[in-house]
């Protein structure tokens, strides 16, 4: 197991143990740094990474092009994406609702 530790919305500290392929998969993907063997960092709190991401995409939609205010996971969470840099985007609402969990190709074969 590999501590994982970080800062909430409001400053707090807090860890939590994962696997190591999360641990893997969370540096790979730019959301957290190795500090040593067995402990990583998370880089954002959940509103800095959401301020992050929409900046990033400069409030466009990655799938429709127009005003965007919320984040999508391109892997849905629920068939084993993680909120990463690498995996999330901006969209608007109406996309972000329609696409779901389903995959990128899914959803954009659709509209």
């Amino acid at each position: 197991m590999i501590l994982m530790r970080g800062h909430s919305d409001k400053g707090h500290r807090w860890h939590q143990e994962i696997d190591l392929p999360l641990a893997i998969t969370l540096v790979r993907e730019h959301a957290a740094i190795v500090v040593n063997r067995r402990t990583i960092k998370r880089l954002y709190s959940n509103k800095d990474f959401r301020a992050y991401i929409l900046a990033r995409d400069n409030y466009i939609c990655y799938f429709c092009g127009a005003f965007g205010d919320t984040i999508d996971h391109l892997l849905p969470r629920a068939k084993g994406g993680h909120t990463t840099p690498d995996n999330c985007v901006c969209a608007c609402t109406l996309c972000n609702q329609t696409k779901a969990d389903r995959s990128v190709e899914d959803f954009m074969g659709r509209m």
